[in-house]
């Protein structure tokens, strides 16, 4: 065999021999990528239990309503796995007082918005659970013992008592929303285009006695 034929036949060998080493890496380097991915079970914050409002009301404490509320917070098992790995789950309260109008739009008299995170510490080992409304910051040893420290709301401040009329009709609105923090990195959000990082309870109306 000629020396071009020979090197001719080299490369023809090399060339094959990088086709079959490139279709065992990339097989094994998507499910190295996407296995524990895809093992799971669908990401979604929907997959909980009861999650919203359970009962909600004011009371008056030198003449400022203040907000009393039980909330029932059950994460997903996608939601707890994603606070132990070290991604942040926030959780919003809103809540808003209307005046009731027949024939016009409602008044809007007050909104209120209520933030935290949760986050596991792997340090040490505690579940951080940070006031984003007043930055203070309180651990926990377990995750149910941080959810149970946010599940009821006792004497928050609304408004000014003055800012409501006696005798004219006024609603009150609150809802819970539980969210996996935005910082998750975008390209992960990419890859996991199925999931669910978001859910948001009914409304919890009541009326606002003057």
């Amino acid at each position: 065999m000629r020396q071009s034929d020979r090197k001719l036949s080299s490369r023809a060998r090399l060339m094959v021999s990088r086709s079959r080493l490139a279709l065992v890496l990339v097989p094994s380097l998507w499910l190295a990528l996407s296995g524990p991915l895809a093992a799971q079970e669908p990401t979604t914050i929907e997959d909980g239990g009861r999650f919203g409002v359970r009962s909600a009301y004011f009371e008056t404490a030198e003449g400022v309503l203040e907000l009393y509320a039980l909330l029932e917070i059950s994460l997903s098992r996608s939601a707890i796995q994603a606070i132990k790995s070290g991604v942040p789950v926030d959780l919003e309260v809103t809540l808003s007082i209307d005046r009731k109008r027949r024939f016009i739009p409602d008044e809007g008299i007050a909104k209120l918005v209520l933030r935290w995170r949760i986050q596991y510490h792997a340090l040490s080992e505690r579940y951080l659970v940070s006031n984003l409304n007043t930055s203070q910051q309180t651990s926990y040893a377990t995750l149910e013992t941080a959810l149970a420290a946010l599940r009821e709301l006792r004497g928050v401040p609304v408004l000014d008592v003055a800012l409501l009329q006696k005798g004219l009709p006024y609603e009150a609105t609150m809802r819970l929303v539980a969210e996996v923090e935005g910082g998750l990195p975008d390209a992960v959000r990419w890859m996991m285009f199925w999931a669910d990082w978001k859910r948001t309870s009914d409304w919890y109306t009541w009326t606002v006695r003057t």
